[in-house]
Formats: structure tokens, sequence, C-alpha cells
């Protein structure tokens, strides 16, 4: 282990233990979804192996797994709630290890460690028994997995994050499309994909690790247990043929707020690849496009008569506590999407192109809109700027932010550029 990494380890701990002594340990009372997550959990852990009968019937439309993680918890710790929010506090933390391991240097590990972190639903995440940490973890894994070619491992990391949050089915779909799309766009005979799969026959993973959705919606005969289905009443919003375009703009707009300019503050890079490939027609359409969207359809949230949610989330929130509303509010969501456009809409972009645009076109069939959907996406975009080949900046004469270059001289002990 490097030195950096040594002494990045000593401060993440550092800081992790200041969180959890703030947090009173982790020992306050239920909040929010773990009011209803917490009996789910002790249904489970009365069935270490659920049964069938239990898997159809548990009062939750999100996938299984972190409850049936969560009831082997409390059967080996103890039946306290200190014990799943400590599943997830270790989880968080063992994601920040991941990035450490991965980072090629210093400078690169803060700027994606500090980036993830500025979400601000990881912290939320860290620190409650929410299921969202169990499918970040496997998600985060199953990409290092396809990043190290080791597809078996990944495949079965992607079985278990769909099998966490049905939505991670979107990343082996995105590995699938980056994998075969441009090469059928180039070339759309028929014979073109099964020619690649031929090619490329660890891509039959990534297929398998889709069809898990598959199975799942097989034996619930729906998108989870029909009982809570019908409850939350997905049949009015999910199962219908509508789309929801205020909420991808609103999901671009996050982007745009919880990458995008994370990236340009700590890198100080004008990382805006469409201007570089794209005509100045494209751009002006791209400009006429997010135009549409702010004025037909704006980012409002859904009120199905069972989810009365008054916000889209924590940026949405807080916008209006500053007094920033109505067509104002429109306006810079429009402005932060037009800043992941250009960010994004280029094939410098990659990898990193699909992991946005698959997610956003899936944010528009979601039941409402809220930041926190996002946190797989983000993080994902932070963990591959950890590697060379699908990070664009990735040049030896990146000018990192003074924060960025502080923290890291501090933890390496690098001797200052000689431009400096």
């Amino acid at each position: 282990m490097k030195f950096y990494q040594v002494v990045a380890l000593l401060l993440i701990g550092l800081a992790y233990t200041a969180v959890f002594i703030a947090n009173n340990y982790l020992m306050n009372g239920l909040y929010g979804d773990e009011i209803h997550f917490w009996p789910t959990v002790l249904l489970f852990s009365h069935e270490p192996i659920p049964s069938a009968h239990l898997l159809n019937t548990y009062p939750e439309v999100i996938a299984p797994l972190p409850f049936m993680v969560g009831g082997w918890v409390i059967n080996v710790f103890g039946e306290s709630l200190q014990h799943l929010r400590l599943l997830s506090f270790t989880l968080s933390f063992g994601i920040l290890t991941l990035f450490l391991a991965m980072s090629p240097n210093a400078k690169r590990f803060w700027l994606a460690a500090l980036g993830l972190v500025a979400f601000p639903y990881y912290y939320f995440c860290s620190t409650l028994f929410y299921t969202d940490m169990t499918a970040l973890t496997f998600i985060l894994l199953g990409w290092v997995a396809y990043l190290k070619r080791v597809h078996w491992a990944s495949c079965l990391c992607f079985v278990a994050a769909v099998s966490s949050r049905q939505y991670a089915v979107v990343f082996p779909l995105i590995i699938l499309c980056y994998e075969t799309l441009p090469a059928l766009f180039a070339d759309p005979r028929p014979g073109t994909i099964t020619g690649l799969m031929r090619q490329k026959p660890y891509l039959f993973f990534y297929v398998l690790a889709g069809l898990t959705l598959a199975g799942w919606l097989l034996f619930w005969k729906g998108l989870g247990p029909a009982p809570e289905i019908a409850r939350q009443k997905y049949n009015g919003t999910v199962y219908q043929p509508s789309y929801q375009p205020g909420f991808v703009l609103y999901a671009a707009a996050c982007l745009g707020l919880y990458y995008v300019l994370p990236e340009l503050l700590l890198t100080r890079r004008f990382q805006f690849y469409a201007l570089r490939t794209q005509s100045a027609a494209s751009v002006l359409g791209w400009l006429v496009l997010i135009g549409l969207l702010v004025t037909t359809f704006p980012a409002v949230q859904m009120n199905d008569g069972f989810f009365v949610v008054p916000n889209l989330g924590f940026f949405d929130r807080h916008l209006e506590m500053v007094g920033i509303s109505g067509t104002t509010k429109q306006i810079l969501f429009g402005g932060l999407m037009f800043l992941t456009v250009l960010r994004f809409a280029s094939p410098v972009s990659g990898l990193a192109g699909w992991v946005v645009l698959l997610n956003l076109l899936l944010m528009g069939k979601a039941h409402i809109a809220w930041d926190k959907y996002l946190m797989p996406t983000v993080a994902t975009l932070w963990l591959l700027t950890l590697f060379d080949a699908h990070w664009p900046a990735a040049e030896r004469n990146m000018r990192p932010s003074t924060l960025i270059r502080l923290v890291s001289r501090r933890v390496s002990r690098e001797p200052a550029p000689v431009d400096e």
C-alpha cells in the first residue's frame, strides 16, 4: 500500500469516527423509510432463507436482498436498529476504500472521494438503514469487475444489485449498449450483433444479469409484491404508458449540480466536449430542446394520491427555501441540464456518456422525482474518473484545483509542480 493510501485511510477513518459520534453512535430513533423497513427486516430475520410466500407478500416494492441481509445481521448481532445502520455505515466506508484502491494517484482519489461525499444523499444513506447503500455497493463492485475484465464476477454483482433495487438493471444494459451499439450504428445489418456476441462472448454475462429483473417480474407478476404494488398505486403511474419529461429535466439538472460543476471546480477544466465534437447547429438544437422541456414539461413533482411530496428533492427544496421558484427555477434547471449536455453529449465521453443517457431516460419512468435516485449514477461517474481510459481529462498536464493540490500534497508528500 502506498503512503498516500495509508494516510488517506486514516483520514477517512477519523472522519467516519467523528460522524459516528456526532450521530449519537447511530442510535437515534426510526427515521423516514426506516419506519417500515424495520418491521420488514424483522420478517426476514424469522426466515433467513425466505419462503416463496414471504418473497411474494413482504410489504415493500423494493427487491428483497437488503432486507434479507438485514435479517442476517440481526440474527448474528442482535435485534437493534443500530446494527442495521452500522451495515450502511460500513458499506459507505468500504466504497471510499474501494475508490482508494482503484485510484492511480492521490490527486485522482481526492477528486473522486470529495466529489462523491459532496452528494448530500451519500451521507444520508450512510447513517440510516436505507436500501440504497447495499445496492450501490454491488453496482460499484460490478463496475470494477467489468473494468478489470472479470466478467463472471461483474455478472454476480449486478445480479445482486438488481435483487437489491430493480432500477440497477440499467447498468448491465449500459455495458451492452456501450459494447454493441457503436458497431451497430456503423453497420446496421442484422448479423452485426450476432457477430459481436461471437467476438465478445463475455457479453452474455451482462445479458444474464439483465435477465435477473425478468426473473423477478415473472415471479411477482409485476415490479414487486402485488399487494404492496397495489397499495402504493404503482398501477396508475409506472405501469401506464406515460412518461415524465420533467423528471428527466430535473435529473439532468441534478447531474449538472452534483457532478459537472464539482468536476469543473475541482479540476479547473472546462470539459464541455459537445462544443468540440458537435456543430453549432447541434448545440443550438440542444438549447431548443431544453427550452421546450422548460416551457412545456417543467419539473414538477407527481402527486398520485399515495406519495404527496411537496418538492422534487434536496436541490429543489433548498431552491424554494431561498426564494427561487416558478419560471426562474425552471430556467435554472434548464441551464444546469445544458451543462450536463455539454459535458456528456459527445463520443469523447465514452462509457460515461452511456451511463448518463440511459439513467436520465430511466428517470422519466420513476414513480416520483428525487435526487437520491441519481446516487448510483453520480457514484459511477466518480468511479470512472479513476480510470484513464474512461475519463477524458486524464492527462499529465491536468491542473487540479487548489483544494485538491493541497490535500494530495499533504497526504502523498509530493513536491509542488515547478510551474507554481
